[in-house]
């Protein structure tokens, strides 16, 4: 059983609950962002089509919840498990703590992102899906996922990077954040 921890509205710790129940009954917790950027390109993770919450749905490079018993750079390993990519931290940029909530039937996501920017180059070969996880990488130029986030246009290309493939995607292809954290990440890609 997972076990994360518990903030109050203001980012105070509470107490340590399991995720189930965090998720059940909307509790604020703490997760780990991270955005590639690769040149002029972020790179976005294609969910896999066997993950519980989301499949097959594009969302942040790689990401996950801080357990109860981790600090917010212990989120690293969401990054060396997701993308099986070594982290070097001196590359890694926290560009701040942004609240994020996703509400649907039976399950309220109220979030503490911790959002880090992570600037460096790899080849697709570089990487190692964990494929319980992942699907695939793609690459979006930087200044149309902002346009895309900030709702300037309905639709962006996105090239898969394991083998080029090109294909239209709208945010209606990405897991549902609020609009709130969708233009606070924008403004982090300059």
């Amino acid at each position: 059983m997972e076990m994360l921890k518990v903030y109050d509205v203001q980012y105070n710790y509470v107490v340590d609950e399991s995720r189930d129940v965090i998720h059940a009954k909307g509790l604020w917790h703490e997760t780990f962002h991270c955005w590639l950027i690769d040149g002029e390109n972020v790179l976005i993770q294609k969910r896999s089509a066997t993950k519980k919450d989301f499949p097959s749905l594009f969302d942040i490079t790689a990401a996950g919840h801080i357990l109860s018993n981790e600090k917010v750079m212990d989120g690293i390993r969401e990054i060396e498990e997701e993308l099986g990519i070594p982290v070097d931290e001196s590359k890694l940029r926290l560009m701040g703590i942004v609240r994020d909530v996703i509400e649907l039937p039976g399950f309220i996501d109220r979030e503490f992102t911790n959002v880090f920017l992570y600037s460096s180059t790899f080849t697709p070969t570089e990487f190692s899906l964990q494929e319980e996880e992942v699907e695939s990488i793609h690459a979006v130029s930087v200044t149309d996922l902002q346009a895309l986030f900030r709702r300037e246009v309905i639709t962006v290309e996105c090239r898969n990077i394991d083998n080029d493939v090109i294909e239209s995607i709208q945010l209606s292809d990405f897991v549902p954040h609020e609009t709130s954290y969708l233009e606070a990440i924008a403004s982090y890609f300059g």
